[in-house]
């Protein structure tokens, strides 16, 4: 193990400054000193997620059997026996049913195919009207939250109509973006107090640390972790006020181009940065065909359906048609644009101009892949410890296994009771596959969208030993790949390091070269959505 205390050399270290003034210890080489990061030894890198392989895994082809486009709802048609002969006014049967069975069939239309059948005649138009169905459409898009008043609408169809094709935001909740190396995350939820969606950045902060060496090494120090997280509703990221019909009805009658409510940039009324010349404008994104080779978000480190190209610093390339959606079909309800400038006021009647104009892309994350199950309990958003560079948030990705686990394999020893027995079936059916820690924010070093560590293999194959220790006892501890790079993530490598497996809602992480222990808990996404509980 390498001493804590540098030693001396000619050529002055470049040390730089983190996110907080915390004096951090190290039991090994100081990862906040760029030059030693040559002196840690690398290991392969095995198979990464930057392999073929692996992102045509990533690249997702359905959502947790979600629509594809907003508004819409995938049903299968029933096989029609075409030798059948139907009389010929078979569409009009439904009129002779009650009105209780037509409002349950109505129940299982999307709002778009509601639309559709209201303009068949007057009697299923009221059925398709009824405020029910539109109370239900909006409630199935705000998570978290129970919708009790369509205000500031006269009704639930006023207020789905005046969301629309928006309410995407909402459903999927969790948003990050390509800003550059560190990334922001945003929590999107709707206040029914004000009828506005908004999105406020999720932050995470901690106390001073503490460090305490590792009874198995008194080399190794541990690292303190009790992060608090927090919505900053200093002022939101997003938001998008309800439109009154009269409204929507005027923008589209001083609009030609029908495309234009998909492609145009909707003004986002933020009081507190207008009143300092900040604005923003939102904008819906299309998907493009052929990521490969271009710079798209989110990355193919991160499993998705949808994937743009991120333009950041080049506003210009956005004007561009391929980027903008021209019809509803073309919405992805996976990505959407912010863009923000200064605008610096020439003088009275003199249009003002931009300064520091900066579009960011934001992408959404399949709800599969943070939701927790029996066999994949470590799913989920969750925060880690990155000393100086202070708490980021991460994807902790347990892919699904390629092959289905053999009961078989696991033979029952002969001192061993049918209840132990289970339970450790039961073990081997969850400790299987691997665990992937992927950044949804980074740091200078390791940026968003990277890796931060891999355990290939959480099985008993890759497992050192079942910790003893009182900080950790009845842990599983498995080998598993850390992921390092210098400022900018140049020569970026992998060294080792080995996961300690605490429990499904706590990790940490044993850097071996650096001679540290750091945390990482799963954070509880559902409770930042309601506005009514703060």
């Amino acid at each position: 193990m390498a001493s804590s205390t540098p030693t001396p050399t000619p050529t002055p270290q470049t040390s730089y400054p983190m996110e907080n003034s915390y004096n951090y210890q190290h039991g090994g080489i100081n990862p906040g000193v760029e030059e030693n990061f040559d002196l840690v030894q690398s290991i392969p890198a095995g198979r990464t997620l930057q392999d073929q392989g692996l992102r045509e895994r990533n690249q997702l082809t359905s959502l947790s059997g979600d629509e594809t486009v907003p508004g819409t709802r995938k049903c299968e048609a029933p096989q029609t026996d075409t030798s059948v002969s139907l009389p010929s006014k078979a569409f009009c049967f439904i009129l002779d049913l009650p009105s209780e069975l037509i409002d349950y069939i109505f129940s299982c239309l999307g709002p778009l195919d509601l639309v559709a059948v209201s303009a068949t005649c007057h009697r299923l138009s009221d059925h398709a009207k009824h405020d029910v169905s539109w109370q239900r459409h909006v409630q199935e898009n705000v998570p978290g939250n129970r919708i009790t008043s369509p205000y500031p609408c006269r009704s639930f169809r006023e207020l789905y109509i005046a969301h629309d094709p928006h309410w995407f935001l909402t459903k999927y909740k969790i948003w990050f973006n390509d800003y550059f190396l560190t990334g922001k995350l945003i929590i999107a939820r709707y206040d029914q107090s004000k009828g506005v969606i908004q999105g406020y950045r999720l932050v995470a902060q901690r106390e001073a640390p503490t460090f305490e060496p590792w009874e198995v090494d008194d080399n190794v120090l541990i690292h303190s972790f009790e992060p608090t997280c927090r919505l900053d509703l200093g002022q939101p990221i997003l938001q998008l006020d309800a439109l009154s019909l009269e409204s929507l009805m005027s923008l589209s009658s001083s609009r030609t181009d029908p495309a234009h409510r998909f492609s145009a940039e909707i003004p986002m009324r933020i009081e507190e940065r207008s009143h300092r010349g900040l604005f923003s404008n939102f904008s819906l994104a299309r998907p493009v065909e052929e990521p490969a080779g271009r710079k798209i978000w989110p990355p193919q480190t991160i499993p998705a359906r949808h994937r743009v190209q991120s333009i950041t610093g080049s506003s210009e390339a956005f004007l561009g048609q391929g980027q903008k959606p021209q019809k509803r079909s073309q919405v992805s309800n996976q990505t959407f644009r912010i863009r923000r400038w200064m605008q610096m006021m020439a003088g009275t009647n003199i249009p003002g101009y931009h300064l520091g104009e900066e579009l960011h892309t934001y992408a959404t994350l399949d709800p599969k892949l943070y939701t927790p199950t029996e066999e994949k309990p470590y799913r989920g958003i969750w925060v880690g410890d990155y000393s100086g560079h202070g708490c980021e948030f991460l994807l902790m990705h347990q892919p699904d296994n390629e092959e289905p686990f053999d009961e078989a394999t696991v033979v029952q020893r002969e001192d061993e009771t049918p209840e132990e027995w289970e339970c450790r079936k039961k073990a081997a059916r969850i400790n299987r596959g691997s665990l992937e820690a992927i950044k949804l924010t980074g740091d200078p070093n390791i940026p968003r969208g990277e890796d931060t560590f891999i355990a290939d293999d959480i099985s008993d194959t890759n497992c050192v030993r079942i910790a003893t220790e009182d900080k950790f006892k009845g842990a599983r501890i498995v080998n598993s790949r850390g992921h390092i790079a210098a400022r900018g993530f140049r020569n970026d490598k992998y060294i080792e390091s080995q996961l300690i497996m605490i429990s499904y809602n706590k990790l940490a992480q044993y850097w071996v070269g650096f001679g540290h222990i750091s945390f990482y808990q799963r954070v509880d996404i559902d409770s930042f959505l309601s506005a009514t509980a703060e």
